[in-house]
């Protein structure tokens, strides 16, 4: 198979007989195929800075002080014909591990998010972690979608410019002592709720009555 890309390359050297074609068979090269093949190599160096050739994930770094200390990327969790970028910001960071207990030196937090008001309100937990939706009617409240075990969702209820709305809960939401909240009537009062799911129910952890 013709060497076309830097990751078709072998890592034996005699095995690289040819670079896309040009032939570097000792007694069969030409003078010319010497040039030829280093402006492939060069071309293909620059179709990997460029991005358009890929460099396997097995391409790894190192601690210039400390060649032992190695790191490479997996792309094993990409789905296949995806590209995935990630984003640097313009900052020195150092990068979490999910799997690590660490301490954060800046504010986390979630953007908020507004539901869309209807007859019955769904709120789809993967995208709105922290939200709020202004109640235009009395209103019932779907079951809320892709929650996580053990995540925490925040909920804000807006009474609209006429007040005392209400809402019809789905059985999914757990109150304090089996009770559902009764909102407040005011015209543009607000209600929080903070809920802990098991992936399937949130249970109420907390509530903030006509917080003014």
């Amino acid at each position: 198979m013709a060497k076309a890309k830097i990751n078709e390359y072998s890592e034996t050297a005699s095995s690289n007989t040819e670079v896309n074609g040009i032939d570097l068979g000792e007694g069969t090269m030409t003078p010319s195929d010497v040039n030829n093949a280093l402006r492939e190599i060069m071309s293909d160096l620059a179709a990997m800075n460029a991005g358009t050739d890929v460099i396997d994930d097995t391409f790894t770094l190192a601690d210039p002080t400390d060649n032992t200390k190695e790191f490479r990327f997996d792309g094993v969790g990409i789905t296949t014909g995806n590209t995935r970028v990630l984003t640097v910001p313009d900052s020195n960071i150092t990068i979490a591990g999910t799997e690590l207990a660490q301490e954060f030196t800046a504010t986390q937090n979630f953007n908020a998010t507004t539901l869309t008001d209807a007859a019955t309100i769904a709120w789809d937990t993967s995208a709105n972690q922290v939200t709020s939706v202004t109640l235009g009617g009395n209103r019932t409240f779907g079951a809320p979608t892709n929650q996580k075990d053990g995540g925490v969702y925040v909920l804000i209820v807006v009474q609209d410019g006429t007040g005392s709305r209400t809402i019809t809960w789905n059985s999914v939401f757990k109150w304090v002592g089996a009770t559902a909240p009764t909102l407040s009537t005011a015209a543009s009062s607000r209600d929080q709720f903070v809920f802990v799911s098991n992936g399937t129910n949130l249970y109420e952890i907390g509530r903030a009555i006509g917080v003014a």
